[in-house]
């Protein structure tokens, strides 16, 4: 075989393998692309003694409101629990929870005592755009604990309003 045609083979085997990579990079890209409906709800941070139960239960629950309020959809909790990778920011691992999830929609939440009453907490919420990182909501609410039963329907009431 003459060097011309060698340096002919060779260009059209990397024309070709280029353009392979170019279709396997799409195809990726498609199937990972972060779903605007789907929400990726985070364990909450629970920081009022006796309450640390509702760290696992107030995500659950919130993770089925959303899942039953369409066109919205959730990642269930099994998965967020194989994929949680807690940092010293939550927000930001809630953030990368979303995005390793193809969620379009990242939730943090975290609860804290209410200096001025001990009947109530103080409740913290935060939507994230994961595709942005954009901030759609901060919700910082006073709750009472004889409600904690329906605040996952507040939230998910919430987190409805301001995915888009």
């Amino acid at each position: 075989m003459t060097s011309k045609r060698w340096l002919v083979a060779l260009s059209s085997l990397v024309v070709m393998l280029t353009l392979a990579g170019a279709v396997s990079f799409v195809r990726y890209a498609r199937l990972h692309a972060p779903q605007p409906t789907l929400v990726a709800v985070a364990p909450f941070d629970i920081l009022v003694p006796g309450l640390e139960e509702w760290r696992v239960r107030l995500a659950q629950e919130l993770t089925a409101r959303l899942d039953s309020m369409a066109p919205l959809t959730a990642v269930s909790q099994d998965v967020v629990r194989e994929r949680w990778q807690g940092q010293q920011r939550p927000e930001i691992a809630a953030l990368d929870l979303a995005r390793r999830t193809s969620a379009g929609i990242a939730v943090y939440g975290r609860v804290d005592p209410l200096a001025s009453r001990s009947d109530s907490v103080l409740v913290r919420l935060i939507v994230i755009n994961a595709g942005t990182g954009e901030v759609r909501s901060v919700m910082n609410a006073p709750w009472s604990r004889a409600l904690l039963p329906a605040l996952a329907r507040a939230l998910a009431e919430q987190v409805r309003q301001n995915y888009r």
